[in-house]
């Protein structure tokens, strides 16, 4: 019941958001509930929450605006939408190459998420859906991307985060895992052998933007049994060229 409840309130807030969206100018509470069909009571009760969190403007006249938290998640999306359009053509060569399933990360605030998958042509491939968070400790990606943080983020993370093995083959212990790191940084990718998991094999990179800092990487999956130890150390190399060509298009020097 409360789900429900709390599903009903979001889809009224998004309502008035994009009524407010829609018009770009202030608008009065009397004005919204007319186009949206809800109470002013109704109305005001949401608007004061979202002027609480900085999603809406209130002004002397008592008219509200879009307000800064909304530019966050546009620029969210734009940076996203903007790692997608660059690394569209090598991911492309990626799956040519491969003919395994290829998968882009967008990194920020802590979090990886699948923002693009190419699927295998192969009848056995690799469950996974974008939108869905990432494993950073348990995935090629995941680890690339934590062998590229700065050490005090890296330490936040080993400190703070649970690290349950997800399978037979899961580095969990926080000191096994920085000896991996280390490798990764040397060698320019990482490898998941089963240890996100069970059969299935990857091989990822991280994506460095002009800091050198990581905002996404990018991986080639397998069924292990067509994953030998040589074909992921090759593909890896592949990985490894093609997170570099994009990490240069964001600004990446070295």
């Amino acid at each position: 019941m409360k789900e429900k409840q709390g599903v009903r309130v979001l889809d009224r807030a998004l309502s008035v958001l994009n009524f407010m969206a829609e018009e770009r100018r202030p608008v009065g509470i009397t004005e919204i509930a007319e186009a949206t069909g809800l109470s002013k009571a109704t109305v005001h009760r949401m608007l004061a929450t979202l002027q609480l969190h900085g999603v809406v403007l209130k002004d002397r006249e008592s008219k509200y605006q879009i307000g800064p938290a909304v530019l966050l998640w546009a620029e969210s999306h734009r940076r996203a939408s903007s790692l997608l359009e660059i690394s569209r053509p090598h991911l492309e060569s990626l799956w040519e190459l491969s003919k395994e399933t290829v998968h882009l990360f967008v990194y920020e605030n802590g979090v990886a998420y699948y923002l693009e998958k190419l699927e295998s042509p192969h009848p056995v491939g690799m469950r996974s859906r974008i939108g869905a968070r990432l494993s950073l400790y348990s995935t090629s990606a995941g680890k690339a991307i934590l062998a590229a943080l700065p050490e005090n983020e890296l330490c936040r993370y080993l400190s703070e985060a649970a690290l349950e093995p997800k399978t037979s083959h899961t580095k969990s212990n926080p000191e096994e895992l920085r000896e991996e790191l280390e490798m990764i940084r040397q060698r320019g990718y990482a490898e998941d052998n089963q240890e996100n998991e069970e059969g299935i094999r990857c091989v990822g990179a991280a994506i460095l933007d002009f800091r050198g800092y990581p905002v996404g990487a990018v991986s080639i999956s397998a069924p292990a049994y067509r994953f030998s130890g040589a074909k992921s150390s090759r593909l890896g190399e592949k990985v490894r060229e093609a997170a570099l060509l994009i990490s240069r298009e964001l600004g990446y020097k070295r």
